[in-house]
């Protein structure tokens, strides 16, 4: 029995439509989705403070939101125009979500950036549709422009970073780096095919929806890596709040502890001497009650600006309370350590230029303290160091004194302690 010619168009058209009407619901679900991301990339934005990049993402997928929907809902508008505008909106919104990634790196901004893409993609869209009517350049046109904005990014996320944020740069960037190859590889398959093609129409159809479907999937991909880079950002920051000085920027008591007892375990592995220097400034009660706390204050940032400029990049260096700082220098022994500590105290004690523009006389004590003689345990060498710097105090400060054999500091302690306190109750 044979099929009529009219019972298989009606056959054709319902599929045709049934297919429509499926994109279609993808699509509007996809756009609800990623709308709904956009949302909680606002919230962050709104709630973030100095957080930088946020806000920008958020404005930059709602640019590309806006465009998805106007690409679902052309009957809205002409449909050369829905489409022009829909391209220059995604432009755009990629566009500002590559100024996010370099603003979240602390990197510069060119604001004119974005605006170019979109302004270009959209002349060329209007050039292909109403001067030289071509649905194939007009797909390369944005699968091109589109497609470089979302390399763009990527190659600012694909770097090495500090771990945990390394793998949200990773991932974020690698969503965009695929983005950008598919959105390439979609341009350059919608100009093979029309060697092969004779229905432009169905072919800038279909090459559409795969587009639209592609970004809305990537999107939904990117704003799950922006949070995840923003929660990452905020759990390095809190570890550097809990690990450091606020005031300083050395490692607080704890986290020096931590870290030089780490330090010294590896040294003792391999069989390598260390050495720890405790420093106190000089007359600090004296400083903060003639110039203040702020000038204070000050002194201890100028005191650890001038320790810093004798270290190496392995060395650690920790506030131990109050003008007490603990440096530890892996590698070295008594004698070269002894040498670093007098070139820090040489060169804090001969500074000329003003301290919070009040002219302050600084110098300090040290105490050096070797594994040679106290063993790879930081609490033994910081007592060791503490009570050659309480010998340095006693002996006149603004001076270099290492910790001698245990049996001698024993002997000596209890009177050097209480000579340098006397001294210091006397403020000499």
């Amino acid at each position: 029995m044979s099929v009529t010619p009219a019972v298989e168009t009606d056959k054709d058209e319902f599929r045709t439509m049934h297919t429509e009407l499926n994109t279609f619901s993808l699509a509007l679900a996809l756009v609800l989705v990623t709308l709904g991301m956009t949302l909680v990339l606002i919230m962050a934005a709104w709630h973030s403070g100095s957080e930088k990049g946020l806000r920008h993402w958020a404005l930059g997928n709602l640019a590309l939101t806006m465009g998805l929907v106007l690409n679902i809902s052309q009957g809205l508008l002409h449909h050369s125009i829905s489409q022009i505008l829909a391209a220059g909106l995604m432009a755009l919104g990629l566009g500002v979500i590559w100024l996010g990634v370099r603003a979240f790196k602390g990197s510069s901004q060119p604001q004119a950036g974005p605006i170019f893409a979109a302004v270009l993609v959209m002349l060329l869209l209007a050039y292909f549709h109403y001067i030289q009517d071509s649905a194939i350049a007009r797909q390369a046109s944005i699968g091109i422009c589109l497609g470089v904005l979302a390399l763009l990014s990527a190659r600012e996320l694909l770097v090495p970073a500090r771990p945990p944020l390394r793998r949200a740069y990773w991932f974020t960037g690698g969503i965009m780096l695929l983005s950008g190859f598919g959105l390439l590889a979609r341009a350059a398959l919608g100009a093979e095919q029309t060697l092969i093609s004779a229905t432009e129409i169905n072919l800038e159809r279909s090459l559409q929806h795969a587009t639209l479907l592609g970004v809305m999937v990537a999107q939904i991909g990117m704003a799950g890596g922006f949070i995840l880079m923003t929660h990452y950002r905020t759990m390095l920051a809190l570890q550097q709040l809990s690990e450091h000085d606020p005031l300083t920027g050395t490692l607080n008591r704890r986290s020096m502890h931590d870290r030089a007892q780490a330090v010294l375990e590896g040294a003792m592995h391999e069989e390598l001497p260390a050495t720890l220097v405790m420093v106190d400034a000089d007359h600090f009660k004296r400083i903060n009650d003639e110039f203040g706390h702020q000038t204070g204050d000050a002194v201890l940032c100028h005191l650890v600006t001038r320790i810093r400029q004798h270290m190496r990049s392995n060395d650690l260096l920790g506030r131990f309370g109050g003008e007490e700082f603990v440096l530890l220098l892996p590698g070295l022994d008594a004698g070269d350590a002894q040498e670093v500590a007098e070139r820090i105290r040489t060169a804090i004690c001969s500074h000329a230029e003003p301290i919070s523009d009040q002219a302050v006389v600084l110098s300090v004590s040290l105490g050096v303290a070797s594994t040679d003689i106290y063993g790879h345990d930081y609490t033994a060498l910081v007592a060791a160091a503490d009570s050659a710097l309480y010998r340095a105090k006693a002996m006149g400060r603004n001076r270099v004194e290492v910790s001698t054999e245990p049996c001698d500091e024993l002997r000596d302690n209890m009177a050097l302690r209480l000579l340098s306190q006397f001294r210091h109750n006397l403020d000499v």
